[in-house]
């Protein structure tokens, strides 16, 4: 087998300025994925409309109503 050389430190083992740069480095990528996604997610929580911003209540907006107009139909529909 070939052997791989090391770079060598203090004592022979990989030096500390390497391991804080790789620590440096991660905490660099994972700064710039957290800004990505919460880049991305912006515009899509912006485009939500708030619960009130519609002007209408959420007992009129919460679905079926009997109107008059719908009373009538059911007057009509009777055998």
């Amino acid at each position: 087998m070939r052997k791989v050389p090391q770079l060598a430190g203090k004592g022979g083992d990989a030096s500390s300025s390497s391991t804080s740069a790789n620590v440096g480095r991660r905490r660099f990528l994972f700064a710039l994925g957290a800004t990505s996604a919460g880049a991305a997610a912006a515009p899509a929580l912006a485009a939500v409309p708030e619960a009130g911003a519609t002007g209408t209540s959420a007992e009129a907006a919460s679905g079926y109503r009997e109107t008059e107009h719908v009373r009538d139909y059911y007057d009509s529909a009777r055998i």
